[in-house]
């Protein structure tokens, strides 16, 4: 459909030359440059072999899309690597109409940046809503698709506005099918709740069929292999599986098995060290992670204050998601997404996070779970101690 599209443009193109850059008033115009500049990039061939399909996202991308008419834009949201973009990208290949935009620093807008990919001067007048009005009438009936990723970097001031734009484009306006995608998964703080016009999508990590699924496609840990298919057990019990650093460790463990020479028990060898070390790793960050959440007393980054009160507020949290890891509802705690963005931001750490679509807190990821319940531990034989030493003190 896009290169019957551009068979039609390119006579325009030849006959009208710089001109029709020119005329930005001229929606059309603009629709035809949206359209042939702004086309989403499909994912690479080595993402496509390696892509774990995951049926009921897919299947949500695929319905929001698919409506007659825009009534919401859709806000996918999960933990860093865990496959938002090339799940949305999978879900479009293929569709004509998609513009795709990426937000990474505090200056950049929706509007700012398909005016620069558009090469449109700033002295003239743009109207992004105009021209996605004509977008639409290009090829077909189907609505055009607006996709915007904003980078974890992006303050959450730039974030509301871009939510807002987006939303007045696609749920107010209805020109478009609106996706806004967020880096991280701490970002959902910064959204206006606005349950009438936003619809959220939590991509979390794989789930163990996933995974599986994922190592089969790479040839490593052998099912059949009684150690191999313990290690997967421990591989998932243990750490999890976040997608982008499962897809990296299962390269390391492929090149090691074929650096470990031609003999099959070599390289099995070899493989279940890489997974061994990167199981001990992500369970060593993982401890460091929730040590800085639980003992750095945060600092607001923008009013410099210190938040003890938040530190109090973690604990408790984290003390509470240790007997329920499935995740605790806002409702039953005293802590507001806000406030954990505020405190959990400045530490650098990921050890909770809040699933937007869920309404609830929950760990990072297996190893930050486990993590956390070992520390809670230590806390815990450290206070008995110290009332011991008290007590004996005291009868002293």
């Amino acid at each position: 459909m896009i290169a019957v599209a551009e068979a039609i443009v390119s006579p325009i193109m030849s006959v009208l030359g710089a001109g029709v850059r020119d005329a930005w008033n001229d929606p059309s115009n603009l629709a035809y440059w949206l359209l042939r500049n702004c086309k989403i990039d499909g994912i690479s061939a080595d993402d496509e072999e390696l892509y774990v399909e995951r049926k009921g996202l897919e299947q949500r991308i695929a319905d929001h899309v698919r409506r007659t008419t825009p009534r919401k834009y859709l806000v996918v949201v999960g933990p860093r690597g865990g496959g938002k973009t090339t799940a949305v990208k999978k879900m479009l290949m293929g569709r004509g109409k998609v513009v795709y935009v990426t937000l990474e620093s505090e200056v950049e807008t929706i509007q700012a940046n398909l005016r620069s990919n558009l090469g449109i001067p700033s002295d003239k007048v743009f109207k992004v809503k105009d021209a996605f009005k004509a977008f639409e009438g290009l090829h077909g009936v189907d609505k055009p698709v607006l996709v915007v990723e904003i980078d974890s970097n992006v303050s959450p001031e730039t974030v509301r506005k871009q939510s807002q734009e987006l939303k007045i484009l696609c749920a107010d306006a209805k020109v478009a099918h609106g996706i806004l995608i967020l880096s991280d998964a701490n970002a959902a703080f910064k959204l206006n709740t606005d349950p009438g016009r936003q619809e959220m999508l939590w991509i979390d990590d794989f789930d163990e069929n996933e995974m599986n699924s994922l190592l089969d496609k790479f040839g490593i840990l052998p099912k059949d292999d009684p150690d191999s298919a313990a290690l997967r057990r421990r591989l998932w019990n243990e750490v999890g599986a976040n997608a982008q650093d499962l897809v990296k460790m299962a390269k390391k463990a492929r090149k090691a098995a074929g650096e470990a020479g031609a003999r099959a028990a070599a390289g099995s060898a070899a493989e279940r060290g890489v997974v061994e070390r990167y199981i001990e790793e992500k369970q060593q960050d993982a401890f460091y992670g929730v040590h800085n959440l639980l003992t750095t007393i945060p600092i607001d980054k923008d009013t410099r204050l210190r938040l003890p009160n938040e530190r109090w507020s973690l604990l408790s949290l984290t003390a509470a998601l240790d007997r329920t890891p499935g995740g605790v509802k806002i409702k039953d705690t005293g802590v507001l997404p806000l406030n954990l963005s505020i405190a959990v931001k400045p530490t650098g750490c990921g050890a909770l996070t809040y699933n937007g679509e869920g309404k609830r807190f929950q760990f990072y990821s297996k190893a930050h779970q486990h993590a956390a319940r070992r520390w809670l531990k230590r806390r815990r034989i450290r206070h008995v101690s110290f009332l011991i030493r008290l007590l004996v003190l005291c009868l002293v």
